[in-house]
């Protein structure tokens, strides 16, 4: 029995030895070195033109797109704070008081950095009553006021021309203000007359459009009439 095994050993290893050399190509009709599925060969179109890339460079696209942007592709940072610009603006200021602030401004700024704009301040007019000589007087006109209904009044203490004396009421324009007097004459209030506190004025307001940093700190320093200080424009 062993020596039958040997035997077929022998054989089949025989046999190979042949087929691996050939010999039994015409007989199998199987080379040892064919390829499995020769097809692909005549599939092949420029094998001579493929090019092997390296592990890095064979991302997905999917992994590509999802890879973060290079600092040159990606967007635009803001611009430093030292380059923004803010328009301010001071005033309004009478044509005493604008040529201070001209003069204030002219050592500090370029002629291009600022300029003014010319508007019409609204005056004011008090409905009033007084002066009255002494606290009695002023004291016993208050007690009449109050005995009338849906009446509203307050002291006058300034300017010193008025005081002491009794406020009805402040108005911006002229034509409110004598429609009030009208109205407390029917209730019988004689003494009352509209006093001109400040006629309508024209007056100034000095802009300073694009403002950086800088221009902001320097202003800011700057000494202005009635203790103004530039704000941002359109407050």
């Amino acid at each position: 029995m062993l020596r039958s095994l040997v035997f077929v050993l022998l054989l089949v290893n025989a046999g190979f030895y042949a087929w691996s050399q050939g010999w039994l190509d015409d007989i199998v009709g199987v080379r040892p070195d064919a390829q499995h599925e020769p097809q692909r060969l005549t599939q092949q179109l420029h094998a001579d033109q493929l090019i092997v890339l390296p592990p890095s460079a064979s991302a997905s696209p999917t992994q590509q797109a999802a890879a973060p942007a290079s600092p040159a592709s990606a967007a635009p940072s803001e611009p430093p704070p030292a380059s923004r610009t803010i328009c301010l603006e001071a005033g309004p200021f009478t044509a005493t008081e604008h040529t201070q602030v001209d003069a204030a401004l002219k050592p500090l700024l370029a002629p291009r950095q600022w300029g003014t704009e010319n508007v019409v301040v609204q005056g004011s007019w008090l409905l009033y009553m007084g002066p009255y000589a002494d606290p009695a007087t002023l004291a016993r006109k208050q007690a009449e006021l109050r005995r009338m209904r849906s009446l509203s009044f307050e002291e006058v203490h300034a300017p010193a021309n008025l005081a002491p004396g009794l406020s009805l009421g402040r108005f911006s324009r002229l034509e409110d203000a004598n429609a009030a007097l009208d109205a407390m004459k029917l209730r019988g209030i004689r003494s009352a007359r509209v006093v001109t506190l400040r006629p309508p004025t024209d007056q100034t307001i000095v802009r300073v459009p694009e403002a950086d940093i800088k221009t902001q700190v320097l202003i800011s320093g700057v000494k202005l009439p009635q203790g103004k200080t530039f704000t941002a424009c359109g407050q």
